[in-house]
């Protein structure tokens, strides 16, 4: 057995378990988009055991097989896809018009029906030679860019819209599920370099190595991933409003004297409970404490006061991380401890914030009042 079946073969493996983990999903989170991704890797996992038969010499053996293999050529795409819708939305339920995906794969299944009760289409249709094959593949990669495109865009815009909702992106962002697609990119610019480059193995053992890569460490990351927007149901649905609303701009929700007393209570609040430090505070969470709804506030937010739910909370941290360094009461923290206690949880996020808002990093900061800082240790 050559190196690159061996890993082949691994992989396949490893994308069966990996449908199987999604299928069951233990603990019971993201549950619809687990299901779809589920269907995903069982696709890829039949579309690699096509390649592995081929490169085994067993095609004449498991004729049937390849056959049914092939159908999972036009699953795999909006199979992804759908997973990714359902990740980014609050909305749990599935619908029936998903189905509509798999047209494709529905036209494709008949005509292996056919061509198995010995009906030969194309040739019926004077379609001759090679070229029934070739429209089927370059239909398959057509498909594959088409929603890979669509893929990106819903990630972009929910990396965007959970900054409506929550003060922490990280685990709800789903950045792992960016990186899978940007895996595919790269694994099919390596594929088609292998068929310009026929003779070089060295690429085939690449696209292999970064199969098994890219299972493995996407089996990490989806049984590490967590209920997107953990919320019940009615609130789920106020959510799924919130995500709306900025395409509904222009529609005044509260007056102005009705803006000013809310942002007097939010700013009341923020000084004297300290709200921002809760480093898991949602949204929901926030105008719960003000009692007030969900829209009331993200109207707040983003229509009078022009900033999003993230960044806002993330403002008020910053300046606590400020207060904090230059505090002689907290001089035995490092940076990763004023991030802890300032309600970031994540350096990362904490570099990040802190930049933007003052232009300068944590450190350049502090090198840039080492004098107040002394001053108040003294």
């Amino acid at each position: 057995m050559t190196v690159q079946l061996l890993l082949n073969n691994i992989t396949c493996v490893s994308f069966y378990l990996l449908a199987l983990v999604s299928f069951f999903n233990p603990a019971k989170l993201n549950i619809t988009a687990n299901k779809w991704f589920g269907l995903c890797m069982f696709s890829a996992g039949c579309m690699l055991l096509n390649a592995i038969i081929y490169e085994a010499g067993a095609e004449a053996q498991y004729a049937d097989v390849i056959l049914f293999n092939e159908l999972s050529r036009f699953i795999i795409a909006p199979a992804l896809y759908l997973s990714i819708v359902h990740f980014t939305s609050p909305y749990k339920e599935f619908k029936n018009r998903e189905y509509l995906h798999f047209i494709p794969s529905a036209l494709f299944l008949i005509f292996m029906a056919a061509t198995a009760a010995g009906y030969q289409l194309f040739t019926l249709l004077h379609i001759p030679g090679r070229i029934p094959a070739i429209i089927i593949s370059l239909f398959g990669k057509g498909q594959l860019l088409v929603y890979w495109v669509l893929a990106w865009y819903t990630l972009m815009r929910h990396k965007r819209d959970i900054q409506l909702i929550n003060s922490t992106t990280e685990g709800v962002d789903l950045s792992w599920l960016q990186y899978m697609l940007l895996g595919i990119a790269v694994m099919l610019a390596a594929w088609f370099a292998s068929i310009l480059l026929q003779q070089a193995h060295w690429i085939q053992l690449i696209i292999s190595a970064g199969y098994l890569t890219g299972v493995l460490s996407t089996g990490y990351f989806l049984l590490a991933q967590k209920e997107v927007y953990p919320f019940d149901q009615p609130e789920l649905q106020n959510i799924a409003e919130v995500i709306s609303q900025p395409a509904k701009q222009g529609k005044q929700r509260l007056s102005q004297a009705q803006s000013i007393e809310l942002q007097s209570r939010l700013t009341d609040l923020m000084a004297t409970q300290k709200t921002y430090l809760d480093n898991e505070l949602s949204l929901p969470v926030l105008a719960k404490e003000l009692n007030v709804s969900t829209h009331d506030l993200s109207y707040l937010l983003n229509e009078v006061l022009g900033t999003s739910f993230f960044k806002f909370i993330n403002n008020y941290r910053v300046e606590e991380a400020k207060q904090l360094m230059l505090s002689a009461q907290h001089q035995h923290l490092n940076l990763l401890g004023i991030a802890y206690a300032a309600g970031f949880n994540s350096k990362t996020t904490f570099n990040t914030a802190f930049k933007n808002e003052t232009g300068l990093s944590p450190s350049q900061f502090i090198n840039q009042n080492k004098r107040v800082i002394s001053t108040a240790s003294a």
